[in-house]
């Protein structure tokens, strides 16, 4: 190949490298621009509430008697337990919603000595601590009578000074989860949607998603100190899902 031959192609490798670099950066620049867009995000929340009704009660009905004679304290506690069921069957609770709680007998002067005896009050030495359970569906009927409690106070049941009434459970959520995901994704969908509108973009694809924690809160105060969702028969079951969409 004569020399003049060499260099006359020259010119043809250099436009092959200019359009192969061209090419190139073509890839890279649309390759960020790409990226970019992908990296815009929004995050919204959306939220969903629902009403519920407790659907089981459980109340522990406790109380106790003092004294120094162990064997009377057996008997009067006895005797409390036989008022406590008269009182619940006569209200219409059946045989097989209420149960005793384990008995406990309290010796105040156990480990003291006998000179240390001799300056106490031997009347109040033994305490016998006991209870009734109810655990029963009828949630409207448990209301209804735990607010009674004052006839078994007048024919002297000694109720427990940490009474607190009953409890109330809802056990329905595997039934409403799915209902009130659907919810929360649809507000936050809904939120998202707004968001791209007024900042000029559409809403793309989920980047991701957390559904968040169900919690059961009292629908209502339950008295002027609390809001224990426990003591309430009416429940408000809430979700939140957070969930990060592409913006296009």
């Amino acid at each position: 190949m004569k020399i003049s031959e060499k260099f006359k192609s020259i010119p043809t490798l250099w436009v092959i490298i200019l359009a192969f670099s061209v090419a190139l950066a073509g890839f890279f620049v649309g390759n960020g621009v790409y990226q970019s867009v992908a990296s815009r995000t929004v995050t919204v929340k959306g939220l969903a509430e629902l009403d519920v009704v407790a659907d089981t009660a459980v109340w522990n009905i406790r109380f106790s008697r003092v004294g120094g004679d162990l064997a009377k304290l057996q008997s009067d506690i006895d005797s409390d337990v036989k008022k406590v069921y008269d009182f619940l069957q006569s209200n219409g609770f059946k045989d097989n919603e209420i149960q005793n709680l384990r008995l406990q007998v309290r010796d105040k002067y156990a480990g003291y000595s006998d000179i240390e005896r001799k300056g106490q009050d031997s009347n109040d030495r033994f305490v016998i601590e006991t209870g009734v359970m109810v655990r029963s569906n009828s949630v409207d009927l448990v209301d209804a009578v735990s607010r009674k409690m004052g006839e078994l106070v007048r024919q002297g049941v000694v109720v427990s000074e940490d009474y607190t009434g009953p409890i109330y459970v809802f056990n329905g959520l595997n039934d409403i989860k799915i209902k009130m995901i659907e919810s929360a994704t649809k507000n936050a969908t809904a939120a998202g949607e707004q968001f791209a509108k007024d900042a000029g973009a559409k809403l793309g694809k989920i980047k991701n998603a957390n559904q968040g924690v169900f919690s059961i809160t009292a629908r209502d105060q339950v008295d002027a100190w609390s809001d224990n969702e426990k003591q309430a028969i009416n429940k408000k079951v809430r979700v939140v899902s957070t969930i990060t969409f592409y913006l296009r």
